[in-house]
């Protein structure tokens, strides 16, 4: 497998054969060809992927790349165990709820992991067209077809050997952190350093404080869960030996997932680390999340099996047509023999006494059972229109609360729709109540209890009619 990581300061090329590294090698970059993750001279950094191929000898055509993280939107939502086609579905709708731009200026992409057998977790994410592009058109110009492009943040994920980590990799022109719990990456940061941070040390602050930040969002949201001190940091990259003594969580060395020659880097070469590992087992490390945001009409196609198949049906038939031909040939006027009797016979048949009351007793029989479907028609129209708004009457209540709210149940009643949950702060609450009664579908949005339970968590009801 070959694995390509491309940063806005160099490429870093690593080729893995089952477990084994077989070759690693970085080549620098001119400023310029690359801004904030997205290459702008596809051209010239196709010409230095060939470059570096060539020095290292390595033949590989098929590749698979990490894409920086910077201009990446990732979101994780929870849904109801659902069938793989509802999933498909839900996804694009939770897709249009929390993208925060139109789906059509992105390549969006989302995989689904059952946590429970009530609860399945769906990861999304939606890259920049342009983005995405620069670097199919780089990968063109350099002969190679992408297997698959990642989002450098979800890769890092897999160089962790612990469900619930923090993954740090500090490089001279910016940093990509993953905040992993129990196998899924719950968020993610790449960002560049600002043009002020000349420094190591203030680089390292500002990884330290991306971090302390986004711990903080996180732990608002899950309050009795949060991430403390206690787990564990993988820290890698030029940064890391510096950045790493600064922590104040557990910091663990990189496992050795891979097999390589002692002189190896692999705080340099992580990424590419995490690429190869894709199709690793979960016993290797408990990452869960591999997903490929490479377009549609990208990825290779598949060789045409049912094609051929059906091409190899359509000449055994024809032989078995000319096989027969001669005999049907031959039937072909007994057939005319037999069609003019059986007309002869019709007519016969038609003009027999009685059929002239047969005819009319069946039309009287076929009125009686007409009658006896309008009869059932009313009742069964109106169970369809109430199975209709109630499914409406769902999917506008669940699909208008935020992320942060938790619906614990959603009961009909006499009295309405009943809908209790949990939100961090009863502004939270009234938001929802108000987005209900703007949706134009209910009549009556009613707050019929509110309640901090403890601090930073407020259970509701509401009477929905």
């Amino acid at each position: 497998m070959l694995t390509l990581d491309i940063e806005d300061n160099y490429i870093k090329m690593m080729v893995v054969r089952g477990r084994q590294v077989d070759a690693a090698a970085t080549l620098p970059l001119e400023p310029g060809l690359i801004h904030d993750g997205v290459i702008i001279e596809p051209g010239t950094v196709g010409r230095r992927i060939n470059e570096l191929m060539t020095a290292q000898g390595i033949s590989e055509r098929k590749v698979v790349v990490s894409i920086s993280g910077i201009h990446a939107i990732y979101r994780v939502v929870l849904v109801p165990k659902l069938s793989r086609n509802l999933l498909e579905e839900a996804a694009r709708r939770e897709m249009e709820r929390v993208m925060p731009v139109p789906l059509n200026e992105l390549y969006t992409s989302w995989q689904a992991i059952s946590t429970s057998d009530i609860d399945t977790v769906i990861c999304l994410v939606g890259m920049p067209r342009n983005t995405v592009d620069a670097m199919l058109e780089t990968l063109r110009q350099a002969g190679l077809q992408p297997e698959a492009l990642e989002v450098r943040p979800l890769a890092l994920a897999r160089v962790a050997d612990e469900g619930t980590a923090i993954v740090i990799n500090a490089q001279s022109a910016g940093f990509d952190l993953t905040l992993m719990v129990d196998g899924i990456p719950e968020l993610l940061r790449s960002l560049p350093f600002p043009a002020d941070a000349t420094s190591s040390d203030d680089k390292v602050a500002e990884v330290k404080e991306e971090l302390e930040r986004t711990l903080t969002y996180y732990n608002s949201g899950h309050k009795g869960s949060e991430i403390t001190q206690g787990v564990a940091a993988f820290v890698s990259g030029e940064l890391g030996e510096i950045l790493a003594p600064t922590l104040e969580h557990r910091v663990k060395p990189l496992p050795q997932l891979l097999s390589y020659a002692d002189g190896l880097n692999t705080s340099e070469y992580v990424a590419n680390i995490g690429l190869a590992l894709r199709q690793a087992p979960a016993n290797i490390n408990p990452a869960r999340v591999a997903l490929n945001v490479t377009p549609e009409t990208y990825l290779p196609k598949p060789f045409p099996v049912m094609q051929l198949v059906s091409w190899s049906f359509i000449v055994v038939a024809i032989a078995v047509l000319l096989l027969f031909g001669i005999s049907t040939v031959q039937s072909y006027n007994h057939n005319i023999q037999l069609g003019q009797q059986i007309a002869s016979i019709q007519s016969l048949v038609e003009n027999r006494r009685g059929t002239a009351t047969a005819v009319q007793d069946l039309q009287t029989q076929i009125q009686a059972a007409n009658q006896a479907v309008a009869t059932f028609k009313q009742p069964l129209d109106a169970a369809k229109a109430q199975r209709a708004k109630v499914n409406g009457d769902l999917s506008t209540i669940t699909s208008l609360a935020p992320l942060i709210v938790n619906i614990g149940s959603i009961t009909y009643g006499t009295g309405g729709i009943t809908v209790t949950g949990l939100a961090p702060d009863d502004t939270v609450i009234v938001d929802y109540v108000r987005a209900l009664r703007n949706s134009g579908r209910f009549s009556q949005v009613l707050i019929s209890n509110m309640l901090e339970v403890e601090f930073n968590n407020w259970s509701f009801a509401l009477i929905v009619k």
